[in-house]
């Protein structure tokens, strides 16, 4: 099967439509339409229907489109594997939840390349969306990861690093005191940071274990980034149980601060993710053993 074809139909499913991804390739709808019937005659199925705006997925489509996604994954980075073989580097990938890869890790990433006994290493950094961590290790994709919550395995390492921990975070100007109890809490607007990957347990099952549920606050929205969550924050919109890695920089520079939450306290454990027969490979081995070496300590 050509590559080609998956390309197509994962651009189509983005764009959900046939003709603006015919006009993006350079080819005629026709063209790609034939495309996209040659994929669904050889998988047996229909991926798409048509409606008044474009297209949608059927639900085989939406099972051949995760697949589709990480075949073409490994399509790239195979060859980008080969491509550096040539100038000798050792190619990792690491993969991790989105709030490591984005706020912690870069950091680690340019520490590990400034040690000469890692100078022929590259490091591929990304984050996982589709499946998790840990399958993408299992199934090959990747070599090396990065999690807050552990999916044991019996194949699997993890390896505990250190700790996050959620923080109530407001902007530096916000008219709030030091130090609040939940009770106290409940005269604020509070951001709800819903965590659609489900790095941590649920803000909801944290308050339960203290005998609060969110509809006890006054929730002025629920927001699905953390991004956005620090732009309402910045504005002076409420406040919002973040985690601390995700808003080290700006507590640091003084565009944030942290209120204590004085029966509130949430920490859980980040986890180092590898094969355990990597602990053996001549490629890996010394990566590792370094990794759990500096533990969290070169984190951002």
């Amino acid at each position: 099967m050509d590559i080609k074809l998956l390309e197509y139909f994962v651009k189509i499913s983005e764009e959900k439509s046939i003709s603006k991804v015919a006009e993006f390739y350079y080819i005629s709808q026709p063209a790609l339409s034939l495309q996209i019937k040659k994929l669904e005659e050889l998988y047996g199925h229909k991926l798409f229907t048509r409606n008044i705006k474009g297209v949608d997925l059927t639900e085989a489509g939406k099972i051949l489109l995760t697949y589709s996604k990480n075949i073409l994954q490994l399509y790239s980075q195979s060859l980008e594997e080969l491509n550096r073989l040539h100038n000798s580097h050792q190619s990792v990938r690491i993969d991790a939840n989105i709030t490591l890869a984005t706020y912690a890790l870069p950091c680690m990433i340019f520490h590990v390349k400034s040690l000469p006994k890692f100078k022929d290493y590259y490091l591929d950094l990304t984050f996982s969306t589709v499946n998790s961590v840990e399958n993408n290790i299992l199934d090959g994709i990747s070599d090396l990861g990065y999690v807050h919550n552990a999916k044991p395995n019996p194949g699997l390492v993890h390896y505990e690093i250190g700790h996050d921990r959620l923080v109530l975070a407001a902007s530096s100007t916000f008219d709030i005191p030091k130090k609040i109890s939940l009770e106290e809490l409940k005269s604020y607007h509070l951001i709800e940071a819903y965590d659609k990957f489900q790095e941590r347990l649920p803000l909801e099952t944290s308050m339960s274990k203290y005998g609060y549920h969110l509809q006890d606050f006054h929730i002025a929205m629920t927001l699905h980034s953390t991004e956005s969550v620090k732009t309402a924050l910045f504005k002076g919109f409420g406040t919002s149980f973040l985690p601390y890695s995700s808003v080290k920089k700006e507590i640091q520079e003084g565009q944030l601060k942290e209120v204590l939450v004085t029966d509130f306290q949430e920490d859980y454990p980040v986890y180092l993710v590898y094969l355990k027969e990597n602990e053996n490979n001549p490629r890996l081995a010394l990566l590792i053993k370094h990794l759990k070496k500096i533990k969290n300590s070169q984190f951002c």
